[in-house]
């Protein structure tokens, strides 16, 4: 008996994306994926809630910069997050997320194939969480990077979570073999990243839009367009860097007089 082998080879993507997260969550289970993982930090997550749970209400209110009714809100969060991640209480970071961006990213609309591809490319930085991938079981909470906490590491977040992130950056390109690293984030979030320190190319994406004859970055707008290249990215499969420059949504099309090695451009 002839035994043949049939070897499929798989195109794989050469790129990882970063993503920020949004304030804006939904917690029903309206649709939910069939599977879950769990956060890489989920410890440093349990940290940070320690340090929380030492906060009156009134030093919430102040330290997350919202009004008493929020302040009230986040302190019943913080109390009641459960590093074991209920069932129940949580939910995948990707489909949790409601902000301008997860709106039109459209996970919903994401086959099985589409999240496992998602989860391999994807990842979005968290002031809470540090480094979520999109199927991860987050709970309900308002943490921005740029909150000025004091922890063992420095006064803010960015100093807890800079090394941690980079390094775990590294070591996922490492393994998939990744060589560029795709910045869809905020400026707010990337700076949790120590660019000097990432072994692969880093390139910025940036949306804008003609305005009394000059291109502006208006956020509300880069938001939207950034979640529609997550589709993008997700729905073609795109594993190229080059391929990004086909990316023709909602009127924004690769500028090349204003892109370089580092940035590329959108316009519209």
């Amino acid at each position: 008996m002839v035994l043949y082998l049939l070897i499929i080879t798989i195109k794989k993507a050469n790129m990882l994306i970063v993503i920020s997260p949004s304030k804006t969550q939904d917690f029903s289970k309206s649709f939910e994926s069939k599977t879950h993982t769990i956060p890489v930090f989920l410890k440093e997550s349990q940290e940070l809630i320690t340090i929380l749970k030492t906060y009156k209400l009134t030093d919430l209110l102040h330290l997350l910069k919202v009004n008493k009714s929020l302040a009230e809100l986040n302190y019943k969060r913080i109390k009641n997050w459960n590093i074991l991640h209920p069932e129940k209480k949580s939910k995948t970071a990707v489909l949790a997320f409601k902000g301008g961006a997860f709106k039109n990213l459209k996970a919903h609309t994401f086959t099985t194939s589409d999240f496992e591809f998602s989860s391999l490319h994807i990842r979005i930085l968290s002031g809470l969480y540090g480094l979520l991938r999109p199927l991860d079981y987050i709970m309900p909470h308002r943490l921005e990077m740029g909150t000025n906490i004091s922890n063992f590491y420095g006064k803010n977040l960015y100093k807890f979570w800079n090394e941690k992130i980079t390094f775990e950056l590294n070591r996922i390109a490492k393994e998939n073999n990744f060589k560029t690293l795709i910045n869809l984030a905020s400026g707010e979030y990337f700076k949790a990243i120590n660019t000097k320190s990432i072994d692969i190319k880093v390139v910025n994406i940036t949306f804008m839009q003609q305005q009394n004859g000059a291109y502006k970055v208006l956020g509300v707008f880069s938001k939207k367009a950034r979640g529609k290249m997550v589709n993008f990215i997700v729905k073609n499969r795109i594993i190229e860097l080059s391929e990004l420059k086909l990316f023709n949504n909602d009127g924004y099309v690769f500028n090349p007089k204003l892109s370089s090695e580092q940035e590329m451009v959108y316009t519209r």
